[in-house]
């Protein structure tokens, strides 16, 4: 009788233990609708730019996003799986899983919808016709959008690395920030929509990077001219956040409005 009790536990656990592993294989399948932050923007506008994860952390929660490196050393483009550097000096580079992440928004794409057509004259231009395709779905969603397109003209920027003592993000921006503007361009832009709700952890708005086809060319966007733009649009629903440990993360005063340096940068 007991032997009999012992098979019947036996095969009791065996199936729950089957059903686990096929519900976590369903699981694994299943779309990611999350978007991964290292950080706040907040805490990194105040000169948070000592690293919380490496990149190969970081490419375990996503495929595509954007963000920048320890000491804000370039513009970070994540597209296909891969992590470029837009540099300061203008060059582009696939970075190593060991390097160090301060901050960046990145999630596994996956394309809900499609935008065809997409041409703009200018910045502001390019977002409202992409404010007008998230109405369709609800502003009060995040978004991540990829765009192949060919840019007439488009000026990027990228930020020369910082050394301790750090400094805020709006005097490193007037000071260290280096300019370039790009014509004939063929490439990805990677747009990043955080609602207006969560302005006390993003940007609300639209943050774009941008890379060229033949990755040598990159940055974060400050104009640009289309033609010719298709995109993809991912509709995102989940949220999680990796927070610095450090001391002086810790103790920062969040008091202050960021909302203007903020837009004064982007």
């Amino acid at each position: 009788m007991l032997n009999k009790k012992l098979l019947l536990i036996s095969i009791f656990i065996a199936t729950l233990l089957t059903i686990a592993a096929v519900n976590a294989d369903e699981k694994l399948l299943m779309p990611d609708d999350s978007m991964h932050q290292v950080s706040l923007m907040q805490s990194f506008m105040h000169g948070a730019y000592d690293g919380v994860l490496s990149v190969g952390e970081l490419k375990s929660n996503g495929d595509t996003g954007l963000g920048t490196f320890e000491g804000v050393n370039g513009e970070m483009i994540v597209l296909d799986g891969n992590v470029y550097q837009a540099r300061a000096d203008g060059s582009v580079h696939v970075m190593p899983d060991n390097e160090k992440v301060p901050f960046a928004t990145v999630t596994h794409f996956d394309n809900d919808a499609n935008i065809n057509n997409i041409s703009a004259k200018n910045f502001d231009d390019l977002t409202g016709k992409l404010d007008n395709e998230i109405k369709k779905y609800g502003k009060n969603n995040m978004y991540v959008v990829k765009i192949k397109c060919n840019c007439s003209n488009i000026t990027v920027r990228s930020v020369e690395k910082q050394e301790k003592p750090y400094k805020e993000f709006t005097e490193v921006a007037a000071v260290d920030q280096k300019v370039f503007n790009y014509t004939n361009q063929t490439g990805t832009l990677i747009a990043i929509y955080f609602p207006e709700y969560m302005n006390e952890i993003n940007m609300p708005g639209w943050h774009i990077h941008f890379l060229n086809d033949a990755k040598d060319k990159g940055g974060h966007v400050l104009g640009l001219t289309i033609e010719n733009g298709t995109g993809q649009m991912d509709e995102i629903h989940e949220f999680d956040m990796d927070l610095p440990t450090t001391d002086t993360f810790k103790n920062m005063d969040f008091s202050e409005d960021m909302s203007q340096k903020i837009n004064s940068v982007e």
